[in-house]
């Protein structure tokens, strides 16, 4: 009775502080016009030296005069007709597209990506399809582009991150699925109940698979919230859950590379144990993308991250042994 009173006891402080943690991540601070004229203009190399710009609501003493007087100056910005720049004004979507192509256009890819809600008069059409064609961003699964969402600092963070790769290399962030043919990733996972009981299958273990070639939007919290719940899924993300001993299969996956994270159902990671990031997925997926997955699949419970590939007709095991829970 002790040792379930304890359990229970640290299972409730757990859940506080991982619920703090996660909402702390998941209300990131959004991000507005001078953030992103500032990015791009570290990216462009462009001088930020504070000074007067033609702004009326810029004035010398605000931080980033210098980044913004120097867009004006490549004709990255020009303002709007009552002589205001608006940098406070929170970020969207098409901000940054718009920005972007402007800082970089002649180097970026054209594309004729078609969304229900960016029609080709709009003054981001032009500017959303190189993004997307670069693969700095992309659509959502419903067929709309969404430009007038609001952008957290770690959205903006994911764009300029991966406009950052495309001008390095002239390629999308990831592009190294272009194998052939399809194959299965199966495994067993698994926990120990207790001394008596021994090892039991892992029943209810969520295993997700992320595509390395795959171009993720910047969801939304309740986005990414019906996911972790289960009420929708997400564009190239593979998920299935572990059967009653402990069992789970992909069947017909189409080869190429991927990341595959191990979720435990059963047991609970130490309350103080180091949670180490990895940084690739954090790239693949978003910043902010992989905090919100991160506070819910990894934060509470024992997983496990694998970069896998599969062949044409191959099998590969990916198992898990979680041990004991830490409560």
């Amino acid at each position: 009775m002790k040792k379930v009173l304890y359990s229970l006891f640290f299972a409730l402080i757990l859940s506080i502080f991982s619920f703090n943690a996660f909402e702390a991540k998941a209300s990131d601070k959004l991000s507005n016009r001078a953030e992103a004229i500032v990015e791009i203009g570290k990216l462009l190399g462009l001088d930020g030296t504070q000074r007067d710009t033609q702004f009326k609501d810029v004035p010398k003493s605000h931080n980033a005069s210098g980044y913004i007087q120097s867009a004006v100056d490549k004709g990255i910005i020009n303002g709007y007709p009552d002589g205001t720049f608006k940098p406070s004004q929170e970020l969207t979507r098409a901000h940054v597209a718009i920005f972007i192509s402007r800082a970089f256009g002649s180097k970026l890819p054209t594309g004729n990506e078609a969304f229900k809600d960016v029609k080709k008069g709009d003054s981001a059409y032009s500017a959303i399809q190189q993004l997307v064609a670069a693969g700095i961003t992309a659509g959502y699964p419903d067929g709309t582009f969404k430009p007038n969402d609001k952008l957290t600092q770690a959205h903006l963070k994911t764009f300029i991150s991966r406009t950052d790769s495309y001008l390095k290399t002239g390629k999308k962030p990831t592009t190294n699925n272009t194998s052939k043919g399809n194959g299965t990733l199966k495994g067993t996972v698994i926990w120990k109940y207790n001394d008596f009981i021994g090892t039991k299958g892992d029943t209810g273990a969520v295993i997700y698979l992320f595509p390395t070639n795959a171009t993720y939007p910047n969801y939304t919290k309740q986005q990414l919230f019906d996911w972790i719940d289960r009420k929708n899924e997400l564009k190239d993300v593979y998920r299935t859950l572990a059967d009653a001993n402990g069992n789970y299969t992909f069947n017909n996956l189409p080869a190429g590379k991927y990341i595959a994270v191990i979720s435990s159902k059963n047991a609970h990671r130490a309350l103080l144990e180091t949670l180490n990031s990895h940084n690739q997925l954090k790239t693949l997926f978003g910043d902010f993308n992989y905090s919100i997955f991160e506070a819910n699949a990894m934060t509470i419970f024992k997983h496990q991250i694998r970069e896998i590939e599969i062949s044409d007709k191959s099998t590969v095991d990916f198992s898990a042994d979680f041990g004991y829970s830490a409560w």
